[in-house]
C-alpha cells in the first residue's frame, strides 16, 4: 500500500514538473515567435554579451537611424525559438563581423535550415567563421554552400587569407547602398582626379565599371577575403582583384547575403556608410521590410553650409547674394569671428565684432531666414593646423571666444551649429560642444553618409548630430577643385548628380562651400540650387538647414514603431509622445499591394515601387498592410 501510494505521488509530482516545463516552454516559444516575427530582423549575438554592448548598440543606433526594425538576440535564444516552432521561412536574420566569430555547427547548420526553409540571412565577413573553440573548419567555411562563395579557406591561405583591395560596382547598386556620385568614380574620372594610371583602374567587367573612392586618398582600398568566383550567386561589388565583396545567393527557398567587408568595424573607424547601406539594401530589397524614412515628410534635402573663413569671405557673400543664392530655402552659414587667419596679429581675419559690413550681412542672412553658426577657432588656420588632443587649455578659449562674437551678431542667441575649421576636431571639441547646446556639426568623417551619431571607436558622440561632406573623390569643396583644375562644367556636373540622388533616395545630405570658391564656380554651384528648387518644386526636395535637421532627427528618435501579423494582413503601429507630424513611411509594393490607414492622420501616395504613407498630425498611427496574394 506504502508503494502504490509513493508512486502515485510520484507520478503526481512528475505530471505537475512536466506541465509546468509545457508551459514555459509554451510561453517561451509564443514569446520568441513574437519576438521573431518576420517583419523584424534578428541581429545575432553570442551568448553573453548584452545588449548595451557597444559591437551591439552599433547595430542597433544604425537601424535606427536607417529606419529599419531590428533586434539583437542571443544566438542560443534565436535557435530555441526555431526548435519551439518559429516559422523559419519568417526569419531575417543578420550575422555580424568582429564580435561574432565564433558559433557552433548547430548554429550553422540552423542558419542553413531557415534559409533553406524560406528565410534570409546576412552574413558579414567573419561572422561565424571560426567554430564555438576558435577554429577554421576544414576547407571552405561551413557558411560557403549556402553563400554561393568559397572563402575562408584556411588550410589553403593561412595567414595570408585577405587582400586589400579596391571595390567596384555599378552606379546602380552603389545608389542602392546609399554611396552617393563621388563617393563613388568610374575609371575615366578616377584618373582625371588622382595621380593613379587609367590602366590600373581598367574594369575587366561591363558590370563593375565604378569604384569606391576615399576623400583622402587616391582610391579607397578595404580588408577583403579571398574567395572564389561563384557560378551561382549574384555579386552585387567586387574587388579589384574579382574577390566577392557582397553577393545574394538563392538557398533553397530562402535567400543568404554575403558581405565581405568588415562592417563593424569599418563604422568604429569612422566609415559607416556601408554598415547602413547593406543594413538598408537586405532590410528593403531581401526582406522587403517597410521603413521610416529619415527626412521630412519622406522628401530629398539639401543641406547647404558654408564656410567663412576671414576678411574676405563678405565681399564673396555680397557677390553670391546678388546672383540670388541665398534666396533659397534655409541654408546654415558659419563664421570665423576673430580679427586674425594664420597666426595672431596677422589681422587677415573678419573681426566680426568691429565689422559693420560683416554684421549687416549676417542680419540680412538672418532675415531670410538662415541659420548662423560658428566656424570653430577664431582664428581659423591656426586653430586648424595646431589644435589638437593633448592641448585643450591651449585652443579651448579660442572656441570661447568665437562663440561669443557670433552670440552677439547672432541677435544674443547662442548657435547650435557647429564646423571645424580644416575639419580639426579634437576629442575635447565634442565636450565643448555639448557643454555649450550644439545640435549639429559639420564633420569630414563617414564621408557621403546622412547626418549620423558618430562613433569614435566604443565612444558614441550622442549629444549630436554629425553632417558628413559629400565629396568628388578627393574634392569637396569648389577651392579644392580649382586645385585639382577641375573644369566648372565638370564639377557641375557632379553637382547634378548629387541633386538626383538626393531626390530618388529621399535622404538628407550636405555640400559645403567656401564663398571664394562658390564665386569662381558660380555656374555650376548656382545650376546646383536651381535644380534642387526645381525638385522643390515639384514637392520632391527641400533646402534645410544642419539645425533643422538636427530637430526632425531627434524627434523621429522618438517615434516607437512595429509591424505585426493580423491574419493574412499586417499592422503597422506607431506612436509618438508629441507627434508624428512629417514623419514618412515607404511600403514596398513587392510585398504589399495596398495600405489603409486604420487610425491617425496620414496621406497615402503611390510611387513606382512603393507605397509612401505621410503623417500630417497626431500622436498615434495605424497602418493596415495589404500583403500580395
Amino acid at each position: 500500500m506504502n508503494k502504490l501510494l509513493r508512486w502515485k505521488k510520484w507520478l503526481a509530482a512528475t505530471a505537475v514538473v512536466l506541465c509546468l516545463l509545457a508551459v514555459i516552454g509554451w510561453h517561451q516559444s509564443r514569446s520568441l515567435q513574437a519576438s521573431q516575427h518576420y517583419a523584424t530582423i534578428s541581429l545575432l549575438v553570442p551568448d553573453g554579451l548584452p545588449t548595451n554592448a557597444p559591437q551591439v548598440q552599433i547595430w542597433s543606433e544604425a537601424a535606427r537611424e536607417r529606419g529599419v526594425l531590428l533586434k539583437p538576440l542571443a544566438i542560443s535564444e534565436w535557435m530555441r525559438g526555431i526548435h519551439y516552432g518559429a516559422p523559419a521561412a519568417q526569419q531575417a536574420v543578420i550575422l555580424p563581423d568582429t564580435f561574432h566569430r565564433n558559433i557552433s555547427d548547430a548554429a550553422v547548420q540552423t542558419l542553413i535550415d531557415v534559409v533553406q526553409a524560406g528565410g534570409k540571412a546576412m552574413v558579414v565577413q567573419d561572422g561565424g567563421m571560426l567554430d564555438e573553440r576558435g577554429y577554421y573548419s576544414k576547407g571552405t567555411s561551413r557558411l560557403s554552400q549556402m553563400l554561393g562563395v568559397r572563402y575562408g579557406d584556411y588550410d589553403t591561405y593561412k595567414d595570408q587569407l585577405s587582400d586589400y583591395e579596391e571595390i567596384r560596382g555599378a552606379p546602380a547598386t552603389m545608389e542602392l547602398l546609399g554611396i552617393p556620385p563621388g563617393r563613388y568614380l568610374d575609371a575615366k574620372a578616377a584618373a582625371k582626379l588622382t595621380a593613379i594610371d587609367p590602366e590600373e583602374l581598367a574594369v575587366d567587367e561591363p558590370g563593375f565599371p565604378s569604384f569606391i573612392a576615399g576623400y583622402t586618398k587616391d582610391s579607397q582600398r578595404f580588408t577583403v577575403l579571398k574567395t572564389d568566383r561563384p557560378q551561382g550567386a549574384r555579386i552585387l561589388l567586387q574587388s579589384s582583384n574579382g574577390d566577392v565583396v557582397a553577393s545574394v545567393n538563392r538557398w533553397g527557398k530562402g535567400q543568404a547575403m554575403f558581405i565581405n567587408l568588415p562592417l563593424t568595424y569599418l563604422l568604429q573607424r569612422t566609415d559607416g556608410i556601408f554598415l547602413h547601406g547593406f543594413l538598408g539594401y537586405f532590410a528593403q530589397q531581401l526582406v522587403q521590410q517597410p521603413q521610416l524614412l529619415a527626412s521630412p515628410d519622406g522628401m530629398g534635402a539639401l543641406v547647404l553650409n558654408w564656410h567663412n573663413d576671414d576678411g574676405r569671405a563678405i565681399g564673396f557673400l555680397h557677390e553670391l547674394q546678388d546672383a540670388g543664392v541665398f534666396d533659397h530655402g534655409h541654408q546654415s552659414l558659419h563664421f570665423t569671428a576673430g580679427p586674425d587667419v594664420n597666426k595672431p596679429g596677422d589681422g587677415l581675419g573678419m573681426d566680426l565684432d568691429y565689422n559693420e559690413d560683416a554684421q549687416q550681412m549676417i542680419q540680412k542672412l538672418l532675415s531670410q531666414g538662415h541659420t548662423i553658426g560658428n566656424h570653430g577657432g577664431w582664428i581659423h588656420n591656426y586653430f586648424g593646423n595646431n589644435a589638437s588632443d593633448d592641448n585643450a587649455d591651449d585652443f579651448m578659449p579660442f572656441l570661447d571666444l568665437n562663440n561669443a562674437s557670433v552670440t552677439k551678431a547672432n541677435q544674443g542667441l547662442q548657435p547650435k551649429e557647429y564646423s571645424a575649421p580644416n575639419g580639426n576636431t579634437p576629442l575635447w571639441t565634442y565636450d565643448w560642444m555639448a557643454e555649450h547646446g550644439v545640435q549639429a556639426y559639420y564633420t569630414v568623417a563617414n564621408v557621403g553618409m546622412p547626418p549620423t551619431r558618430l562613433w569614435l571607436g566604443s565612444r558614441q558622440v550622442d549629444q549630436s548630430w554629425a553632417f558628413p561632406v559629400l565629396t568628388y573623390g578627393q574634392v569637396a569643396s569648389a577651392e579644392e577643385a580649382s586645385f585639382q583644375k577641375i573644369p566648372v562644367a565638370e564639377f557641375g556636373q557632379w553637382l547634378q548628380q548629387v541633386a538626383g540622388f538626393i531626390e530618388h533616395t529621399r535622404s538628407i545630405r550636405l555640400s559645403y562651400f567656401h564663398p571664394i570658391g562658390a564665386v569662381d564656380y558660380l555656374p555650376a554651384v548656382k545650376a546646383y540650387i536651381d535644380s534642387v528648387q526645381a525638385c522643390a518644386d515639384r514637392h520632391q526636395c527641400q533646402f534645410i538647414s544642419m539645425g533643422e535637421a538636427a530637430d526632425f532627427l531627434s524627434r523621429r528618435n522618438q517615434v516607437q514603431w512595429s509591424i505585426t501579423a493580423e491574419g493574412d494582413n499586417d499592422l503597422l503601429s506607431a506612436s509618438h509622445a508629441q507627434s508624428l507630424a512629417t514623419m514618412t513611411w515607404t511600403v514596398p509594393k513587392k510585398k504589399y499591394d495596398a495600405v489603409r490607414v486604420r487610425a491617425g492622420q496620414a496621406q497615402v501616395q503611390a510611387t513606382d515601387d512603393a507605397w509612401l504613407v505621410r503623417v500630417q498630425d497626431g500622436k498615434d498611427l495605424s497602418l493596415e498592410l495589404h500583403r500580395q496574394p
